[in-house]
């Protein structure tokens, strides 16, 4: 198994999206009932965003974008564990079980950057390959 395998942003996000929709929307709603129908319909939203990211679009565009959605969410949870903030009368990000979210949002983010400029780098090849 090589780095290229574990840096797949397509793999990263559908994890993502799966586990967001299972336990964002499914855990969120068996805890905390329809009181938070809102919060979990907003889970909810972000899992089809991530869907459409993971299955709509490709290349440099589904990087990029596995950036925009991913990395602000990953720092939102660094900070909301660093702060002990809560959201809905629960820890927005105790830590150690945080762990796992970070790891979930960050690992597309970090794919995202790491292939930011993926077609650029595929045609500097092309062009110096053909010359």
């Amino acid at each position: 198994m090589d780095v290229k395998s574990i840096l797949n942003t397509k793999i990263w996000l559908l994890i993502l999206a799966v586990m967001h929709m299972l336990m964002g929307v499914g855990a969120s709603y068996a805890q905390l009932g329809s009181d938070y129908l809102a919060l979990i319909g907003f889970f909810a939203a972000v899992g089809v965003y991530l869907f459409y990211a993971g299955l709509m679009t490709e290349g440099q565009e589904q990087h990029r974008l596995a950036v925009v959605l991913c990395g602000p969410v990953f720092v939102w949870f660094v900070i909301s564990a660093a702060m002990s903030l809560d959201m809905a009368g629960q820890p927005a990000a105790p830590f150690p079980e945080s762990i796992l979210p970070m790891i979930l949002w960050g690992m597309p983010a970090l794919c995202g950057v790491m292939n930011w400029n993926s077609e650029l780098a595929e045609e500097s090849t092309e062009t110096t390959e053909s010359a």
